[in-house]
């Protein structure tokens, strides 16, 4: 694959590392945040309160929510622990992605100096030899601007 990768597939790259992983990355946290109780109700109080352990099942009740509660804590506390993963998870995904794009920029970069050392050096390259060169202009070999078609001409 390394040889079919071209400046599109590295923009494609980049928007999948810099742009949609840290929005997917976003969602979880957002899931994290309103499982916590981040967000209140439409009339004002905090879902968070609804069934914490020891509080009364609603308004001017004797009866404690205590076994929902604890219950609700527990898988609320392992859903933000997942969620909170999961985001973590898919911003390495993207740190993954963005280095190995630079690791690819990196290496093309090394490789297309190495190549102009190698085409600029007297003992590999012969700038005199005309076999050794792009056809010159005036050349008999120079294949020119191919002509085109009548009908294909503007």
């Amino acid at each position: 694959m390394p040889e079919n990768i071209t400046g599109g597939d590295l923009y494609h790259l980049w928007r999948v590392s810099d742009v949609h992983l840290p929005r997917i990355a976003d969602v979880y946290y957002d899931a994290t945040r309103l499982i916590g109780g981040a967000e209140t109700t439409a009339s004002g109080g905090s879902d968070a309160d609804a069934y914490r352990a020891g509080v009364a099942a609603y308004p001017g009740a004797t009866a404690l929510t205590s076994p929902i509660g604890t219950a609700w804590a527990a898988l609320r506390d392992e859903m933000q622990s997942m969620y909170g993963q999961i985001g973590g998870v898919v911003l390495a995904a993207a740190e993954g992605v963005r280095k190995a794009t630079q690791d690819f920029v990196n290496e093309d970069t090394v490789n297309a100096d190495k190549l102009d050392k190698y085409k600029g050096d007297p003992n590999n390259h012969n700038q005199n030899d005309p076999a050794s060169n792009p056809p010159a202009a005036t050349a008999d070999d120079n294949p020119g601007i191919p002509s085109l078609p009548v009908n294909a001409q503007a």
